[in-house]
């Protein structure tokens, strides 16, 4: 009998590793038609999140390459889209909360209390994150390089280590990420235009027409529970830097996580991909192009810093009056107060600390001195980055 399971299992897998994980199409087939079931339109933006949550199967990552922050106006639809992608993963490796205080990976699953949890290979998810937990120490530590934390229990110091880090992914309509937070995250904006209001609002009426909504595919995810952490190398990884801009400094962190997003793909597609003498995966082109898909996807300034959809629309804003100098509150005002003064302020000194905006003190009203903002001119000057495609990768002019 014991046998007779094991045959059935095996006989189950090689299927699984046949028709799904050995297919070349894998990754448009899940992103593009599987998650069309739930998810109208938004591809790139699915792509993203289910790039990044293939970072868990990677062992030789930039710790925080694969932390992404979902950010659009409340109702848009952020925590719909990310929950209905994140569920095909297997629930072993799948953590989602609705809440969490900011001190949560300090006490949960620590070395104290679970000492075989390993945080490596997960993927973490929590809904609308505040503000106060999205920017604490705490979280902004965990983000970036694990945790181990000393406190003090009946006058006793007691260390308390973290094993591993999760891939983390969550979602935020008013968060004002800290630049600190801007380093450890990228960010993903959802398609907020009308055409897309209208096709969600037409894909509701037929499936209330029909009676029925498709559920997805349960061998995807039973595919992916045979996937492996393993190691990437990038055989072609020098041919890339030369298409980044090096005036930058965020490169050092930017460029880094691009390549991790390559090798993101490659484990994702590892029953396709050759091992060389040491072991490792060997990325090829494929990887490189669904890496290069995902970074458009979260590029919105040719710096490539990640900007939250608020943070977007106020760069919009100025760059259809770029030679206007205004105050905050009259920005505010001509963008129909889009969001709380204090807010509005904060968001416009982060884009002027980020270089996209200009500021200086001119004189106001009863003569008082007012901070004024205008876009930057070097972004008046140039294009959105954009990389080229694989097969023009050495034909390419290092940028300024």
């Amino acid at each position: 009998m014991e046998n007779k399971k094991e045959e059935n299992k095996k006989e189950e897998q090689n299927f699984l590793i046949e028709k799904y994980l050995k297919n070349p199409n894998l990754f448009n087939e899940i992103t593009e038609t599987e998650f069309d079931k739930f998810i109208v339109g938004e591809i790139p933006t699915r792509k993203a999140i289910f790039l990044c949550s293939c970072g868990r199967l990677v062992e030789n990552s930039q710790i925080a390459s694969y932390n992404l922050l979902i950010t659009s106006s409340a109702g848009a639809g952020k925590d719909y889209i990310v929950g209905n992608i994140l569920r095909v993963i297997p629930k072993e490796e799948y953590i989602k909360r609705t809440r969490i205080s900011p001190t949560a990976f300090t006490y949960w699953h620590n070395s104290k209390n679970d000492k075989n949890w390993t945080w490596n290979g997960k993927v973490f998810y929590t809904e609308d994150i505040s503000e106060g937990v999205l920017n604490s120490d705490v979280f902004k530590v965990m983000c970036s390089s694990g945790s181990s934390t000393t406190i003090v229990i009946d006058q006793e110091a007691i260390d308390i280590h973290i094993e591993g880090k999760p891939v983390i992914i969550t979602t935020t309509a008013n968060a004002v990420p800290s630049p600190e937070l801007t380093r450890r995250f990228e960010f993903c904006n959802l398609d907020e235009c009308e055409n897309q209001t209208e096709d969600i609002m037409k894909r509701h009426s037929e499936y209330a027409q029909i009676g029925i909504i498709p559920d997805y595919n349960l061998d995807y995810t039973k595919a992916m529970t045979l996937l492996k952490r393993v190691k990437v190398k990038i055989p072609f990884a020098k041919r890339i830097y030369k298409s980044f801009p090096r005036k930058n400094i965020m490169m050092r962190t930017k460029y880094p996580r691009f390549l991790d997003f390559i090798k993101s793909s490659c484990a994702f597609h590892q029953y396709q991909r050759k091992t060389d003498e040491e072991g490792y995966l060997l990325a090829e082109e494929q990887d490189y192009e669904i890496a290069r898909i995902v970074l458009k996807k979260l590029t919105s300034n040719k710096y490539l810093i990640p900007l939250t959809i608020n943070q977007q629309k106020i760069i919009k804003f100025f760059e259809e009056c770029p030679t206007s100098e205004l105050n905050c509150q009259e920005a505010l005002s001509y963008m129909n107060n889009i969001m709380a003064l204090n807010n509005f302020t904060n968001n416009l000194n982060l884009l002027v600390h980020y270089g996209l905006l200009e500021s200086r003190l001119k004189e106001g009203d009863f003569h008082r001195q007012v901070n004024v903002y205008k876009l930057s001119e070097t972004l008046t000057k140039h294009d959105i980055f954009d990389l080229p495609e694989f097969s023009k990768l050495e034909e390419n002019i290092q940028p300024n």
